[in-house]
């Protein structure tokens, strides 16, 4: 009688331990990365599993995620010229060699310009221009109405200019979500709120599962988005320059980075492109110039580059048709 007494005790202690109100549970996201440290807490819609993967996708997401608050591009500030970026009569020698001779072209914001041209047009040498890599000889170079053509590298990035080079970025043995909290920390002190930018960043663009996949893993799709969104953590970006972004991809991945670039486009993001394929980019292109001999040999929209005389026999090929 009195084992059979202590098994019912047993089974109601047992039943008592599972009797729980789910309606007062919290559900918490282990943050990407620090498996010690508290649980962070941000919304009782969202859960990260123990591997610390988003279980739901950006748009089931009960989170507030816009543009605003995932890239800092001031919009609404009347204060920022339609033209962000303007380069004026620029000209660059090298080794005693002309590279550039008075160039000059604009980009708007929100827009993407494609600089086109082939080897040896001085595509590269402008961008380092526009950067600080290098000054030039003769111009002047306008971000927001500023002239910054005497500008170290350093006080044009803090300005709001970010270069991806084509066979440079992350840090191999780090993770996607190291390597974006590596520039994030340089100008936010609060470690939560690097962890939501982070978190907010990936999530937007459907890269959460990369967070803590090393550099060295990625794919080459993936590592572009990633580096580029590197880049895209500048405190005040304004102008995104890229240096053939579609290099060594399968269609695939060509067709995802093309989507990827216009959605930072239409953040706001004012992007500029190097090719040497006019064909892979121009159907995200809202302006572009074509560089030939160190000059612009034309300007102008896709649509109208295509019909352009010169832009076909110098640079589109002889046997294109439209």
């Amino acid at each position: 009688m009195e084992e059979e007494n202590k098994k019912k005790k047993k089974i109601k202690i047992k039943a008592n331990t599972l009797n729980l109100d789910k309606n007062k549970l919290i559900l918490k996201k282990e943050f990407l990365l620090q498996p010690k440290k508290e649980p962070y807490v941000l919304n009782k819609e969202v859960r990260f599993d123990s591997k610390k993967k988003l279980e739901l996708t950006k748009n089931k997401l009960n989170l507030k995620v816009n543009f605003s608050n995932i890239i800092n591009i001031e919009q609404k500030n009347t204060k920022l010229s339609k033209k962000i970026l303007r380069i004026s009569n620029i000209s660059k020698s090298l080794g005693g060699r002309i590279i550039l001779k008075n160039i000059s072209f604009s980009i708007n914001r929100g827009q993407i310009l494609g600089l086109l041209g082939p080897n040896g047009a001085g595509k590269s040498t402008l961008f380092n221009l526009i950067v600080g890599k290098i000054f030039p000889d003769f111009g002047e170079i306008f971000l927001n109405n500023e002239k910054i053509n005497q500008l170290p590298i350093h006080a044009r990035a803090l300005k709001g200019i970010s270069l991806l080079e084509q066979h440079k970025g992350l840090f191999g043995n780090m993770t996607a979500y190291e390597n974006l909290y590596a520039v994030l920390e340089l100008y936010i002190q609060d470690r939560n709120k690097i962890e939501d930018k982070i978190y907010k960043l990936l999530s937007f663009f459907g890269l959460q599962y990369l967070a803590d996949v090393k550099a060295n893993n990625l794919s080459g799709g993936e590592y572009k988005k990633i580096s580029t969104l590197q880049r895209v953590c500048n405190k005040d970006i304004k102008v995104l320059l890229l240096d053939e972004p579609l290099a060594a991809l399968d269609p695939l991945s060509i067709s995802s980075i093309k989507k990827f670039i216009l959605e930072l486009r239409d953040m706001g993001l004012s992007v500029i492109i190097t090719d040497h394929n006019f064909f892979a980019i121009q159907d995200i292109l809202d302006n572009c110039i074509i560089i030939r001999d160190g000059n612009v040999m034309v300007e102008g929209p896709p649509k109208n580059i295509i019909k352009n005389e010169k832009a076909i026999k110098y640079y589109l090929g002889t046997g294109f048709k439209i």
